[in-house]
C-alpha cells in the first residue's frame, strides 16, 4: 500500500492535507512448472543491434543472402552474448542507423479521433499540483453514477483518508455530500476547478472525480481518475 498526500478542499473553500492511499492489484492467478515452483518473468537478451536483422540484410544484400547465411550459420546469434539474463537496464534513444544519440528534440503529436494528425508541437513539462499550497478545488460539475461509467475511462483510483480527528470530521462531511447526490464530483486545480490533475513533476495530466459512501459513522471516500473520454463514432 503506497501513501501520497493531497491537498483538498470542499464544497465550501475549506481545505486540508490528507492521505491518498493507492492499492496495488494482486496477481490472484500465477503460473507454476511440473515441480509446483512459480513461474517468474526475466529479462534476456534475444541479440544484439549486429545481429538484428536490419544489420544482416545489410550484410547479406537481400533476404534471400540472409536466408542462405541462416542456412551456413547463426549469424542471428552471438553466442557470448544471446540468452545472458538483464538486471537493471537504462533506455537509450537511436537514430535509423543504430547508433546511440544523445542529443534529441521531443515533439508531441496531437491526432483526432479519425487518426489523422493535426498538429505537432513541443511537448508540455506539466509541475506536480496535487500537493501544493493551492488545494484542488470541486468543480460544481455533477455526474450521475451511469452517466460517469458511459462516459469516461477511468484508469486508477485512490482512497482518500484522514490524518487525525479534524480531518476525519472534513472527509465525513465531505463524503456524506457525495453520498446523498449519488453522483461524482470533478475536482481540479484552478480556481474554478477544471484544471487536470498531476501527480508527479513530468507526469500525465488527469481529470479527477469524487465519489462518497457512508454506513454508520464510517465513510468511504474515492478519487477515481481518467485520461480517456468515450466520444461516439461517426
Amino acid at each position: 500500500m503506497r501513501y501520497r498526500k493531497i491537498n483538498i478542499s470542499n464544497e465550501k473553500g475549506r481545505s486540508a492535507k490528507v492521505f491518498l492511499q493507492a492499492f496495488p492489484k494482486q496477481q490472484k492467478i500465477f503460473h507454476v512448472d511440473q515441480d509446483g515452483q512459480e513461474i517468474i518473468t526475466k529479462k534476456y537478451i534475444k541479440n544484439t543491434v549486429q545481429n538484428s536483422l536490419g544489420q544482416l540484410v545489410k550484410k547479406h544484400t537481400d533476404l534471400d543472402g540472409v536466408a542462405a547465411a541462416l542456412i551456413k550459420e547463426d549469424p542471428e546469434l552471438d553466442l557470448e552474448l544471446t540468452g545472458k539474463y538483464l538486471t537493471r537496464t537504462s533506455r537509450v534513444y537511436v537514430n535509423a542507423d543504430k547508433k546511440v544519440v544523445y542529443h534529441i528534440h521531443k515533439k508531441e503529436r496531437v491526432f483526432s479521433t479519425d487518426g489523422e494528425l493535426k498538429e505537432e508541437r513541443e511537448p508540455k513539462y506539466l509541475e506536480a499540483n496535487t500537493s501544493t499550497k493551492t488545494p484542488l478545488v470541486w468543480s460544481g460539475k455533477w455526474y450521475k453514477k451511469e452517466d460517469y461509467f458511459n462516459k469516461f475511462v477511468f484508469v486508477r483510483k485512490y482512497q482518500i483518508t484522514h490524518t487525525d480527528s479534524l480531518t476525519y470530521d472534513f472527509l465525513f462531511e465531505m463524503t456524506k455530500t457525495l453520498h446523498s447526490e449519488e453522483s461524482f464530483m470533478m475536482i481540479g486545480a484552478g480556481a474554478k476547478g477544471t484544471k487536470p490533475l498531476v501527480f508527479q513533476d513530468g507526469g500525465n495530466p488527469f481529470r479527477g472525480f469524487l465519489e462518497g459512501r457512508i454506513q454508520g459513522d464510517k465513510y468511504l471516500l474515492i478519487l477515481h481518475i481518467s485520461n480517456i473520454e468515450l466520444k461516439p463514432i461517426k
